[in-house]
């Protein structure tokens, strides 16, 4: 963000009028235009164009900066991800399936798979991974955020969410992977609407 902060003392996150429509600070530019989503799409604004509403950040029971640690990185590793079965080179089936990630780098002969709904053993020689880990469990692609009460606009917690979900995200239904409880000892990886979530940085 700029140095000079005018708006009230605006801050990313911020829930702000444009016009008559509610949107939410989501950066701001070199030469101190705003950067205002609204409804998953962006516009530029200038102070005077824009109203603040809330803070987000400041109601946010938490502080960040929040930082990624073993725990939160092997949390990472054990989501389940697309594979496929194959006899040899043959693919036997390449939809539908899907493997913890960190079972695949166990050693041993068997593995569970999720096939169609239904948890399955199969043979590890046998089940490929179809997914690059860098696109599932890279912690750059994580970025703060806080987790909001929809009735009110107030934020409840601060979460990590994951950038790539969050920009392809149309509607405030659309799924987006988050972590929560990054900075205690168990920190939970779980899915929530685009709408439940604002992001802190752009």
């Amino acid at each position: 963000m700029a140095k000079d902060k005018t708006l009230n003392e605006a801050q990313i996150g911020d829930k702000v009028l444009l016009g008559k429509e509610r949107g939410y600070l989501i950066g701001q530019t070199s030469d101190g235009q705003w950067i205002v989503q609204i409804q998953g799409s962006t516009k530029m604004a200038s102070d005077k164009e824009v109203k603040v509403i809330r803070g987000l950040a400041q109601n946010s029971p938490m502080k960040p900066p929040m930082k990624f640690d073993e725990k939160t990185q092997k949390l990472l590793l054990e989501q389940y991800v697309r594979c496929g079965i194959f006899y040899g080179s043959v693919p036997i089936k390449t939809n539908g399936c899907y493997v913890r990630y960190s079972d695949m780098l166990k050693t041993g002969n068997m593995v569970n798979v999720l096939i169609e709904g239904i948890m399955n053993v199969m043979p590890m020689d046998q089940v490929k991974v179809l997914e690059n880990p860098q696109d599932f469990a890279n912690p750059g692609d994580y970025v703060e955020g806080v987790e909001i009460n929809t009735s009110t606009g107030e934020a409840t917690a601060n979460i990590m969410i994951h950038a790539g979900d969050y920009t392809s995200g149309i509607g405030d239904a659309d799924p987006v992977r988050i972590i929560r409880g990054i900075e205690g000892d168990s920190p939970i990886l779980e899915t929530l609407p685009k709408g439940q979530i604002r992001t802190l940085s752009v």
